[in-house]
């Protein structure tokens, strides 16, 4: 999947000879009290590079990681409770899609649009206890495997003229056509150079 991401992005420069190319990162960390002693925290980087087809469109290659790990879950099986702790989700996108921007680059503040389509790999770990057992067992869940597809809104204020400041609300799902899917929506922050 990196060689496909890699793949488009020099496809895409060729598309967009002489134009802008941008590159950004951005991210976030949250730390969620679920009860007195259960809590979760969250974190998220991506960073990628954006390319000019024409005027207030992008072709953008994202690579996205997406942590989470909570300290105690509290697991009900039959007439007992399993406990399950340290349980970690850590989730990899690679992505690519088109960033449509609906004022323009010469307005300081602009609003944007990403949409694209994604490769997903998830993987969860955590350590189980249970009355029934002496000492707590590691496990580690099959890797999740797929296809998403990607949504981001947000808006860039412009700081300088090879510098903006950024803030996106971004959504991928997996499975959507299916009875459980997964679907995950998380805020960041972050900067945009323009070269």
């Amino acid at each position: 999947m990196r060689s496909i991401l890699c793949l488009t992005l020099l496809l895409a420069g060729g598309l967009a000879h002489g134009e802008a190319v941008e590159v950004f990162a951005k991210g976030s960390l949250s730390k969620n009290y679920i009860s007195k002693d259960s809590w979760t925290i969250s974190a998220s980087a991506t960073m990628g590079l954006g390319m000019a087809l024409f005027r207030g469109v992008k072709l953008e290659g994202r690579y996205s990681n997406i942590s989470s790990l909570q300290n105690t879950l509290q697991v009900p099986v039959d007439t007992s409770s399993v406990t399950l702790t340290d349980f970690k989700t850590q989730t990899v996108i690679y992505s690519v899609g088109l960033d449509l921007d609906f004022l323009g680059e010469t307005s300081p503040f602009q609003p944007f649009l990403f949409v694209g389509i994604g490769y997903l790999e998830t993987e969860r770990s955590y350590y189980l206890t249970s009355p029934s057992i002496s000492a707590a067992i590691f496990t580690k869940e099959p890797k999740q495997l797929g296809f998403t597809g990607n949504l981001g809104l947000g808006f860039r204020v412009r700081l300088a003229k090879a510098l903006a400041f950024e803030i996106e609300a971004f959504a991928y799902g997996m499975n959507i056509h299916k009875p459980n899917p997964l679907i995950d929506l998380y805020g960041t922050v972050g900067i945009r150079l323009f070269l």
